[in-house]
């Protein structure tokens, strides 16, 4: 008979009893010499050969003992008996994993598990950069000297757990500077290593509880969305981004499209099949470096379903396309195929119908949807007539023709709803899109459990015929700022959570007030007026439960009207933001060239007005008037719309019932300071010469008033055809307070195709040579020229920071 039994530094009275009956002992020199097994019949581990051999030989008769580290079923030396044909009996004990996370006192179901004994220390190190939390069984030259070398480049923390159960534990929780400053004398063996993104004793180390152990953490089916999961701390988080490489080439790629896109992926550098695996598992999103049929071959046995699956995209040696291969929708690979495009000069190949044909995608607006989405995008793309059928004006993607209220002879529909919908409930093949619509207003008990809270507003929701997928916002009072029941409750619906003061909320007018909750919280109602307070119309009276009160108000449907800067010409100087809004535009509006300059990124179901110079008042009108018919529509403007464009006179002339979104652009002015260097390096003003819209004295003025407190001055609109003296007496009046050495600077067409720059001084510039297409420079006092590399000339305005003087580590902060 062979007993196996558990050993974490104790030797309890069962162990000695078996060891004193044994005819071998086989188990670490440690282990042995504590129990005091004598030579003539212990058998120390190293090779389990021997081992093997000695315990076949005991027979049915004999009696054997195995001491095993830990628990003997848990990277320990069972496996290897059974598989030799060995039976046993096992005596259980507690892992040093175990032991380790005890210590610290923290869960470690979600936790990842490395035995460095077979699997070496790359493998650790590479599940330490991919987990927020894992536990390392370390060897011999395989611990926490050589983790901590490996995550050099990590911020983490480091549980070092020493000897275990025995007269000389030690538990050490060290910092990456800590842990890097250790002597490796100073570490006893056996150690284990914990490496975490957290501070053990940090609300964000404990995690979630999750459905498979050793999962980091957990989503529920359907709900992956790039870029929305949730971390341990419950917060979102980005989407894991992971390359596999396995060549020079490639890893130079993986660097170019980390810092083309801003981010640190994580690396999978080797055998391709075991990198494309282990990325498969941990990451969100994926870029092969692989031929496109090798990764094909590699990740198809690995799909499983396309609302969980990561998103793929291959990237070719040349670096010349991006091609997303799977998970192009939901797992985010076509966006990240056209960023890697963009980034790299490549070519996105998105082969999607909904992509390629610029249809919205039905299942991918962020909204709740049931339905038959497969037939009804199908009866979209071959151009039959759908019926669209929308409550309410909330706005949607532009959509072909061919969808449209009046449809005549529809042969599918698209019904756009708060309410609760049967989407089989016609003949025709329906989808049922629920926005988000719906803010949800609580109160409740102090430790009211989260299920109490959920079924009271289903409860409440399907009484008034309304959908659990527009709920948009969880709203309460501030006293409840920390309730942990309504917190998860807006956790698993995924909508925010927002508390409002108690005086705001007694401020609202609400059908039922309460008298004892006013003595309790200082407000008379708690969820019908945190439903008014957050904008939303009340139209579900509050509802009681035992434990809590709900009521439910309705975000009023507005259409959006985006005023987007597009900076001053230069595709690569137009924001993301911008590019999204005109992307997702109904109707997109500007002035000609603008609306040129961005055509390409307009969808084909859109549409456009662009206008000339000088119908600024009509242009702003039918962007509003748009807007309040529940289109989401993109009012382009150059450079930065509230400086000198269409902000202002949209605003002015009123956009009540319409959600109002300013997206700002890089300026003129910005772009030409960075053309010239750092002009505006210190205190400047603004100014526009144009008195078509200003009085001349007033401008004259403000001149003089710059001029006089000695700001770098940046003239717009400096002259044109009619308007030739405007600048050459804003000068004059510069030059009363400044000497002629002072630098001036014009650049025309800054940022497109005829650029110009002119370098003057305010002594010798000619004003001849600027029209409405330029911007002047006109330095300070202490702006001068400077050289750089070929002999270039550029401008700057010292900023006037101490160490620049030598005058000790003083430094004024830069709020620039």
């Amino acid at each position: 008979m062979i007993r196996v039994h558990g050993y974490l530094g104790q030797v309890s009275e069962e162990l000695r009893a078996d060891v004193a009956q044994a005819d071998i002992v086989v188990g670490g020199h440690r282990q042995l010499e504590a129990l005091g097994v004598g030579q003539d019949r212990r058998i120390e581990l190293g090779p389990l050969a021997p081992a093997i051999e000695a315990l076949s030989s005991v027979g049915a008769q004999g009696r054997a003992v195995v001491v095993a580290s830990g628990d003997p079923l848990y990277f320990g030396i069972v496996r290897s008996l059974r598989r030799s044909g060995l039976q046993c009996e096992v005596i259980a004990a507690p892992s040093s994993i175990q032991a380790a996370f005890a210590a610290v006192a923290l869960p470690w179901d979600d936790a990842q598990v490395v035995n460095a004994h077979s699997r070496g220390i790359d493998t650790a190190v590479r599940i330490c950069r991919s987990h927020p939390k894992v536990a390392v069984l370390t060897a011999p030259d395989r611990g926490i000297v050589q983790l901590v070398r490996g995550l050099a480049d990590r911020q983490k923390w480091f549980v070092v757990a020493e000897q275990l159960g025995e007269a000389g534990e030690r538990v050490r929780v060290l910092s990456t500077h800590e842990a890097a400053a250790l002597d490796e004398r100073d570490v006893r063996d056996p150690h284990v290593v914990l490496v975490l993104d957290h501070r053990p004793d940090s609300p964000q180390a404990i995690g979630q509880v999750p459905e498979l152990a050793g999962e980091p953490w957990t989503r529920g089916p359907g709900e992956r969305q790039p870029g929305t999961d949730v971390a341990p701390d419950g917060t979102d988080r980005e989407p894991i981004v992971g390359q596999v490489v396995n060549s020079t080439r490639a890893r130079a790629a993986a660097d170019h499209i980390d810092a083309a896109l801003g981010i640190a992926s994580r690396r999978y550098d080797g055998p391709a099949a075991r990198g494309l695996v282990a990325a498969w598992h941990e990451c969100d999103l994926i870029v092969s470096h692989l031929a496109l049929g090798a990764t094909t071959r590699l990740i198809a046995p690995l799909l499983a379903d396309k609302m969980t699956d990561p998103g793929v995209v291959v990237v070719d040696g040349a670096g010349h396309f991006a091609i997303p291969l799977v998970g192009g929708h939901v797992g985010g690979a076509n966006e990240l195929a056209r960023r890697i495009g963009e980034a790299l000069g490549a070519t996105a190949v998105v082969s999607t119908a909904t992509d390629s044909l610029g249809v919205p995608a039905l299942d991918q607006l962020g909204w709740a949807f049931d339905g038959d989405v497969g037939a009804v995008t199908s009866a979209i793309l071959e151009g039959e007539p759908v019926q669209l059928d929308r409550q309410r004006l909330w706005p949607l993607p532009p959509l072909p023709a061919n969808v449209a209220p009046d449809s005549a002879r529809p042969v599918a529909k698209i019904r756009v709803t708060d309410e609760v919908a049967d989407p089989h409930s016609g003949t025709l093949p329906t989808v049922v899109l629920h926005p988000p619509s719906l803010v949800v207003g609580m109160g409740c008990n102090k430790g009211t459990e989260t299920d109490a809270l959920r079924e009271l507003l289903e409860t409440t929701l399907a009484e008034h015929h309304l959908a659990l997928g527009s709920v948009a916002q969880l709203v309460s009072a501030d006293v409840k700022a920390g309730e942990r029941g309504l917190i998860r409750l807006a956790r698993q619906l995924g909508v925010d959570y927002r508390t409002f003061p108690a005086e705001l909320l007694d401020a609202q007018s609400v059908p039922t007030p309460s008298s004892l909750v006013k003595a309790q919280v200082g407000t008379a109602s708690v969820a019908e007026a945190s439903v008014l307070a957050s904008g939303a119309e009340l139209v579900v009276a509050k509802r009681k439960s035992a434990q809590a009160t709900c009521a439910i108000g309705r975000i009023p449907a507005r259409g959006r009207l985006h005023v987007v800067g597009l900076g001053p010409g230069s595709r690569d100087l137009l924001s993301p933001r911008a590019e999204r809004a005109i992307r997702r535009a109904n109707l997109v509006v500007g002035y000609g060239p603008y609306v040129h300059q961005i055509r390409d990124l307009v969808s084909p179901h859109a549409e456009v007005l662009a206008t000339k110079m000088g119908t600024e008042e009509q242009r702003t009108q039918a962007a509003i008037d748009a807007a309040r018919k529940g289109l989401d529509v993109a009012f382009v403007c150059g450079g930065d719309p509230a400086i000198y464009a269409m902000a202002s006179p949209t605003l002015e002339m009123g956009t009540e019932g319409v959600d109002v979104d300013i997206i700002p652009g890089i300026t003129a002015e910005l772009a030409v300071s960075a053309i010239l260097g750092a002009p505006l390096g210190h205190d400047h003003a603004t100014i526009s010469l144009s008195d078509l819209h200003t009085d001349w004295d007033v401008i004259l003025e403000r001149v003089r008033a710059a001029a006089r407190g000695d700001f770098v001055i940046t003239l717009y609109n400096p002259r044109s055809r009619t308007r030739r003296h405007h600048l050459p007496d804003a000068l004059a009046i510069i030059a009363h307070y400044r000497g002629p050495g002072t630098p001036v600077a014009a650049v025309a067409q800054a940022e497109r195709a005829r650029q110009s720059v002119q370098l003057s001084t305010l002594g010798t510039f000619e004003p001849a040579s600027v029209d409405m297409n330029t911007l002047v420079v006109v330095g300070s006092s202490t702006t001068k020229f400077v050289t750089s590399g070929g002999g270039r000339t550029l401008l700057v305005t010292p900023r006037d920071y101490h160490w620049m003087s030598g005058h000790g580590q003083e430094q004024e902060a830069d709020h620039a």
